[in-house]
């Protein structure tokens, strides 16, 4: 007790300091902790977002690549055969004595041969790898072994072989377009006639590419541009606006050694630039092999955030010091004076026994304070014992209640991070499956004939076409051919990305049936579609069984305006013909294209119709009559399908398209779309 009262004996001043040192310092640390806590944040946050957003472009970039790849692969095989017969007619019959083939004029030849002079070219290639002829002057005289020890073995091998060999698209050299290639030996093995043909096709499809990554840029105000470079001996972009920095150019040919990620940061008139080079494993496809995705983007916000948060912690630091020291300093001259006479005859009690009492004198607040003073010291003794019992045992309640809610309240803290990091990421996915679908649309928008070339060859028309998702298993598709006109509604298993990638293949099949197979009536086209489709999915019926379950049902017209004959062959889907209002139903075989498949060809029935100005006719899939709706909640039905066009066939094609549509729309109410659907109507 006596240690207490001695303890007392300061001067006023000495409280301004004691109070510097228990306030000011700890709140000085908190401050101080506080802030390097939250700029050490920020700066991770901002190094996680950068890296989350670039590997999220990296991720669509390569999706972008993958659609590329099929819709490439898909050319390729429709370039293959008219290649290979050009090759086989030089080779056999143009140069079969090559005394003179260093002469000759192969742009003659070309044009002999009805190729096309602004896509196709003819290269005359010597043992020694030389370019000795040419139609592409760019390349006279030029060495192809020098292209590299892959280009050059593949010439070898095609003199050591003799046989015709196609390679996968390869970017030339000179133009940096997508060009495919061919080679095969002349009779006497002494030269190779390489055959490089463009596509524009295939330039629409880089053109699409090169779009999609200036788009991809144009998403975050920090993100300047995506660049793809391609070629590990030579890097290049297809981007004619992508410039490289020649310091740039060692960091970008390690990361095709490496195989890895490098980072830039580079200070250009006060911006702080950020290079990412990544490069990207491609395992299916020739074309970008040994790719790198250079990300440029604009961190100069986020050193001006840091710069902030950090200026922000200066103030607020400096302001807090400065007005606790004020705060203190006054309050401290308030308390001290009225009480330091008091403080003066304490210090006399220090000195001796508790039986000494302090001086009572005067009448005001400091009177009061010894009065009351002398009281406590006459009681403080008799409470002391039992006061220090009562403070430990609430001092452990205290701390035992503290630790529970610690406890719960981690607990919570811990539930609610894990639900907002699993809901990031779900939503995060979901916009990037969706964006990746959206991006496929536009390529499966691409195959289908433009309305302009539909209403040219079939003048009363139209398509009724409803995708039930962003992509769609439906698809319409026409072709003219020596005046006969053919068309098609065509429905593949499923909807959505399935069934979008199953008409891909379906249109390329009916396009290479009529172009490339010759069909000619609706049962040859649908006859050769089956095959194809077979083939392009691989199917396997060594054991009777189909290795793939997918397939297609469609109906397929042909039409001669002159002599005014209808030819019709269907793969399960009808035929709906009105004449002399009555609707007539010709029924398709019971044989899906592609999902059928015993080995041996399907014998699919022509059926040829006369035709009568006036008559209207229909081809769909079954994605109307399937729809439910109606107060009964019912599907729409084949019955109340054809009932429905008696009574609007004589409408003009475009009020029976808008009619057929809202009465669809009528018919649904609230449920939504079951499946694709598409309708094509003509009338005569």
């Amino acid at each position: 007790m006596l240690g207490l009262f001695r303890s007392s004996n300061i001067k006023a001043t000495t409280v301004f300091k004691q109070l510097i040192l228990n306030v000011v310092i700890p709140v000085v640390l908190a401050l101080l902790i506080l802030a390097t806590i939250n700029y050490l944040q920020t700066k991770n946050i901002l190094i996680k977002s950068n890296n989350v957003k670039n590997y999220i472009i990296t991720d669509e970039v390569k999706h972008i690549m993958e659609l590329q790849d099929l819709a490439l692969d898909i050319l390729e095989t429709r370039m293959d055969e008219k290649m290979e017969k050009y090759s086989s007619d030089l080779v056999e019959k143009t140069f079969n004595n090559t005394d003179s083939i260093k002469q000759i004029d192969l742009y003659a030849i070309r044009e002999n041969m009805e190729m096309n002079p602004e896509m196709d070219d003819i290269y005359i290639i010597n043992k020694e790898g030389f370019v000795v002829n040419t139609t592409f002057y760019k390349d006279l005289d030029k060495n192809f072994f020098d292209f590299g020890e892959d280009h050059k073995n593949l010439l070898l091998n095609v003199f050591n072989s003799g046989k015709f060999v196609s390679e996968r698209f390869a970017i030339e050299s000179a133009t940096k377009r997508l060009k495919k290639y061919t080679y095969q030996t002349t009779s006497d093995g002494k030269y190779i006639v390489e055959i490089g043909s463009y596509s524009e096709k295939a330039d629409e499809i880089i053109q699409f590419i090169q779009n999609t990554l200036i788009n991809i840029s144009s998403k975050e105000a920090d993100l300047i541009s995506v660049d793809l470079f391609i070629g590990e001996e030579n890097p290049f972009t297809l981007n004619k606006d992508a410039i490289l920095i020649p310091e740039h150019r060692v960091v970008l040919l390690e990361r095709f050694q490496s195989k890895d990620t490098s980072t830039i940061i580079e200070n250009k008139d006060g911006e702080k630039i950020n290079y990412e080079y990544i490069f990207v494993e491609r395992e299916n496809t020739d074309l970008y092999k040994g790719a790198v995705i250079r990300i440029v983007s604009d961190r100069s916000n986020d050193s001006k955030l840091l710069t902030r948060k950090l200026l922000t912690a200066i103030a607020i630091f400096s302001l807090t010091i400065l007005s606790v020291i004020l705060i203190i300093y006054y309050k401290t001259r308030i308390i001290t004076k009225p009480i330091k006479k008091l403080v003066d005859n304490v210090n006399r009690i220090a000195k001796g026994q508790l039986e000494d009492r302090a001086e009572v004198e005067g009448n005001n607040e400091i009177t009061k304070l010894s009065e009351h003073f002398n009281n406590m010291l006459e009681r403080i003794e008799e409470y002391y014992n039992e006061l220090e019992d009562k403070v430990e045992e609430r001092t452990a309640e205290v701390v035992k209640q503290k630790e529970e809610i610690e406890v719960q309240r981690d607990s919570l803290s811990d539930k609610n991070q894990r639900l907002e990091v699993a809901y990031m990421k779900i939503e995060e996915q979901n916009n990037h499956i969706t964006d990746s679908i959206k991006y496929a649309k536009r390529i499966q928008t691409a195959i289908l004939p433009p309305d302009k070339y539909i209403k040219k060859l079939l003048p009363k028309s139209f398509v009724l076409y409803k995708p039930k998702d962003i992509v769609s298993g439906d698809f319409y598709w026409i072709n003219e051919k020596d005046g006969t006109i053919l068309f098609s509604a065509v429905d593949c298993t499923g909807h959505g990305v399935p069934g979008a990638f199953m008409s891909i293949v379906g249109n390329d099949q009916l396009n290479y049936a009529v172009n490339v197979r010759g069909a000619e009536t609706p049962a040859e086209v649908l006859m050769a579609l089956n095959k194809g489709v077979t083939n392009s999915l691989q199917r396997d019926v060594s054991d009777g069984e189909m290795s793939v379950k997918d397939g297609m049902d469609l109906a397929i017209c042909s039409i001669n305006y002159k002599n005014k004959k209808l030819q019709f062959a269907g793969a399960f889907n009808p035929l709906y013909i009105i004449q002399d209002d009555e609707v007539n139903v010709i029924k398709g075989d019971k044989y899906a294209v592609g999902s059928f498949s015993t080995g041996e060809d399907i014998d699919y029935q022509n059926h040829v119709i006369d035709l009568k100005e006036g008559d209207t006719f229909y081809i769909f899939s079954d994605g109307y009559p399937d729809q439910f709706g109606g107060p009964k909640n019912k599907k729409y039905l084949y019955k109340r399908f054809r009932e429905f066009l008696l009574s609007i066939h004589k409408k003009p094609m475009d009020e029976q398209k808008e009619l057929l549509d809202k009465n669809l729309a009528e018919w649904m109410g609230d449920n939504e779309q079951v499946d694709d659907i598409i309708i094509i109507g003509v009338k005569i």
